[in-house]
């Protein structure tokens, strides 16, 4: 794994109360040291509330991971003290810059490593299918401000890149199979970073989440634990357009029934797919999965539609389950997609569902995404008690939620 040169570059109101060949690669990534961390901060400071943002300040820094055929590029977000450059996010086809972003919450690239609550919760994030890893900052850094190191991995053939560029992208079903397999070796890469490496012990294995949106949604639920009967799959999706459907009879190594990984011990799949998937046959993937789980999803979500993708799955989720519709959100309102082409000065036909002036504006779904995604991952990877009033339901919901549901 090589460390790579690039450079790229508050909340509203919550209203409800508050290998060998692997490590050998790893041991070759090793730039930082003992002038990366911060020292004499003192004591880890108090948990902040989950509709602000968190006491810490916001890191983050870039890496390839080595892997195999698959060299991917991997960000990761932690806590952070001081130095370190105001960050920018470049969205990149090949050489050519499609489009950059800023930070949403004030994170500085190559900050300093704050470790008065290290080792901190990880979270692993998975990107939508034609994504990139820096599609959701709005969560990543919120999270990170939180005392959250956040991995977020580009699926290489399954990105943005490759929607340009398709002769290199993935049929879905080996995408599907790889996903899961690109968190896993995540994770692994950052716990096994060596003495001297900037992020060095920052992560802690006992205290681990994933996020994922659309096929991250699908992802995330794939490391939790929902089955897949392949056989069936074959048969019940020929000629079908769901997308998570195609080419399932092309994957050259086995197909999985089970992709869980047993150190993921929460998931939040925002506008997940994949349910055809998961219960082809007559099969019910969904109760196979093992941990505590909430689907955040919107009401108006053309792409994953919600009663289909996020209704149906939450019904055969096995409790605890959580369940929060978003009035009027569209499949890319749970990103900074609009954003994103709103600063490009962009346009594609695709993201209307999101990023339409039908759609709730992104930064009022986001604040009511975040404090209970925060919530979440406090109480079922901090086991911190004192944040479960924010996951549940008040009387009467919010404005802007549809639905909030708890089982």
């Amino acid at each position: 794994m090589t460390r790579t040169a690039e450079t790229m570059r508050g909340a509203r109101r919550w209203p409800w109360p508050a290998g060998v060949a692997l490590l050998m690669a790893i041991a070759a990534f090793g730039c930082g040291g003992d002038g990366d961390d911060e020292p004499g901060l003192g004591a880890e400071p108090a948990p902040g509330a989950a509709d602000a943002l968190g006491p810490y300040g916001v890191g983050v820094t870039t890496f390839t991971l080595d892997e195999a055929d698959r060299p991917l590029p991997v960000e990761v977000w932690y806590p952070a003290g001081s130095g370190g450059t105001p960050a920018e996010y470049d969205v990149m086809i090949g050489a050519i810059k499609l489009a950059s972003i800023e930070s949403a919450h004030g994170a500085r690239r190559d900050a300093k490593v704050d470790r008065r609550g290290a080792p901190y919760p990880v979270v692993v994030f998975s990107h939508g299918s034609g994504g990139t890893r820096v599609q959701s900052v709005y969560l990543t850094e919120y999270l990170a401000s939180h005392g959250f190191v956040v991995v977020a991995p580009d699926h290489l053939g399954n990105t943005i890149a490759e929607e340009v560029n398709k002769s290199a992208a993935l049929v879905p079903a080996e995408a599907a199979r790889l996903r899961p397999i690109d968190v896993s070796v995540s994770l692994d890469a950052l716990l096994a970073l060596p003495q001297g490496d900037r992020l060095h012990g920052v992560g802690d294995v006992a205290r681990v989440g994933i996020a994922g949106h659309s096929f991250g949604g699908f992802t995330a639920m794939r490391i939790a634990g929902a089955t897949i009967d392949v056989d069936a799959v074959i048969t019940e999706c020929e000629g079908s357009g769901d997308l998570v459907c195609q080419g399932y009879e092309e994957v050259v190594e086995p197909f999985p029934i089970s992709a869980r990984d047993p150190r993921f011990l929460a998931a939040l799949p925002q506008a997940p797919g994949g349910t055809k998937v998961f219960q082809a046959g007559g099969a019910d993937g969904f109760a196979a999965v093992q941990v505590p789980t909430f689907i955040q999803a919107g009401t108006t979500d053309a792409t994953t539609p919600y009663d289909y993708e996020a209704q149906l799955p939450f019904a055969h989720l096995p409790s605890p389950a959580y369940l929060l519709g978003i009035e009027d959100a569209g499949h890319f309102t749970f990103s900074d997609i609009c954003r994103l082409l709103t600063t490009a000065g962009l346009t594609f036909d695709a993201f209307d569902d999101g990023c339409s002036p039908s759609n709730i504006p992104a930064a009022d779904a986001h604040a009511l995404l975040l404090p209970s995604a925060t919530a979440f991952f406090q109480l079922y990877l901090r086991q911190d008690a004192s944040f479960a009033s924010w996951l549940v339901p008040p009387s009467p919901l919010p404005q802007g939620v549809a639905e909030f549901e708890v089982r």
